[in-house]
């Protein structure tokens, strides 16, 4: 089974930019987490999501309770109106077609 984690909140008025430069620095750091099969970062307007899914429940459960998730909410939630939300679930069903693994 594969596991996804989303992260989320709303960014306060001029913190967008700020915002969208950790998730993205975010998303490069776990590329390099055992078990880490995809990292995205998604905005629309004020709302920001991370997405991530984990090869297994082990390697999701290692990086939600690790260094780097707890940094993640250290420095985005100055930026964000509230804390952020993190939630994971199981991968039910999965499909992609090669172009979502390309990376931007």
């Amino acid at each position: 089974m594969m596991y996804t984690r989303l992260f989320y909140g709303t960014i306060q008025t001029g913190k967008e930019q700020e915002a969208l430069a950790i998730m993205s620095e975010f998303v490069d750091l776990i590329q390099n987490e055992p078990g880490c099969l995809l990292g995205q970062v998604l905005q629309n307007g004020h709302e920001i999501v991370g997405i991530s899914s984990w090869e297994s429940k082990e390697a999701l459960a290692a990086y939600a309770d690790g260094d780097i998730a707890r940094e993640l909410f250290t420095r985005m939630t100055p930026l964000l109106m509230g804390r952020p939300t993190a939630r994971s679930y199981e991968i039910k069903r999965n499909r992609a077609k090669p172009a979502v693994t390309q990376t931007v």
